[in-house]
């Protein structure tokens, strides 16, 4: 009797266990737990990076991770700084979106051994190692494509006259820039590149660079920007000089670019999943804390270099949502 007893209890503990998710268990949520992740981010003015952090930290919370954010306002010394000061503290895994992606190659070697995630700004992948330093972020061609075909679905014009805002040099203003240009050019229209100057991401900066371009009376039918916060301030442009609005185009998505998209002033921006790209973070980084590949990931690459998520077209009727 007593030995019925005892099997009974043993029957009743393992079904408690296993109900409170307690011992052994197979719930992802739990993968990271115990782990340390420092986010070492550039700045924390721009709203996109600052959602995009929110999501990190949220991603991470539900994993049962850790998460330390380090803030280098946009100084690349700092940045370094900050990251001989993790490798110290000796965290699981270092999740970094560099403030000059040139300085690739030398955070991967201040790493060391702790595995490398870089993140919304792309470096050059002959710096990257398969399954420990990795870049995840959006497919950055499909952003400009996005862009192109915004503009050629909305104006019948034969010839196009356009004006270009890049972001801060470096591999994702490029791309973005790079297969905007070529869709444009495949579609047998003649395209004159009018403008093409960086502003590094600003707002200011942009306003003030179109309002030189307005003072030369050359015209404009396109404007394409590398982000909303760029389109913004070139829409301040043409406002303040009373010019007909092109067409404007941004990336991003930000709750300032879906307001002008929504007045009409601005014609469409390509949004990020930042919710997703969040937890696309999160996961590698656990993966590689844990020594697996990351293949498996969704939007991983064969090479074990790349997790990728996708742009959406937000346009007042979202019709251009591939």
């Amino acid at each position: 009797m007593f030995k019925k007893f005892i099997k009974m209890m043993l029957v009743l503990t393992c079904f408690v266990l296993s109900a409170t998710g307690c011992g052994m268990t197979t719930n992802e949520s739990q993968s990271g737990n115990g782990k340390r992740i420092a986010v070492l981010i550039q700045t924390n003015d721009d709203a996109f990076v600052r959602n995009l952090t929110s999501s990190i930290k949220n991603s991470a919370s539900e994993k049962g991770a850790t998460v330390t954010v380090y803030n280098s306002e946009q100084n690349s010394e700092k940045q370094i700084k900050q990251l001989k000061k993790v490798v110290r503290k000796r965290y699981d895994a270092i999740l970094i979106r560099p403030v000059d992606a040139d300085n690739a190659q030398e955070i991967i070697a201040i790493a060391g051994k702790i595995p490398v995630v870089f993140y919304n700004f792309q470096p050059s992948e002959s710096v990257l190692k398969a399954n420990q330093a990795v870049y995840v972020g959006s497919e950055e061609e499909m952003a400009g494509r996005l862009q192109a075909n915004y503009v050629l679905k909305h104006t019948s014009k034969q010839e196009l006259n356009v004006a270009i805002l890049k972001g801060q040099r470096g591999i994702v203003s490029e791309k973005r820039t790079n297969t905007f240009k070529e869709t444009l050019e495949k579609s047998g229209r003649r395209i004159n590149y009018v403008f093409t100057d960086s502003a590094d991401w600003e707002e200011e900066a942009a306003e003030h660079q179109m309002e030189l371009f307005l003072k030369t009376g050359q015209p404009c039918d396109v404007i394409a920007a590398n982000n909303d916060n760029m389109a913004l301030g070139a829409i301040k442009a043409f406002k303040k000089a009373h010019k007909k609005l092109p067409i404007v185009c941004g990336v991003d998505a930000s709750a300032e670019g879906k307001a002008k998209i929504s007045t009409g002033e601005m014609g469409m921006s390509a949004s990020q999943p930042v919710k997703i790209q969040g937890e696309k973070c999160i996961e590698t980084a656990l993966k590689l804390i844990e020594g697996k590949k990351i293949t498996d990931i969704k939007g991983s690459t064969a090479d074990g270099l790349y997790v990728y998520t996708n742009f959406k077209a937000i346009t007042n009727s979202q019709d251009l949502n591939n």
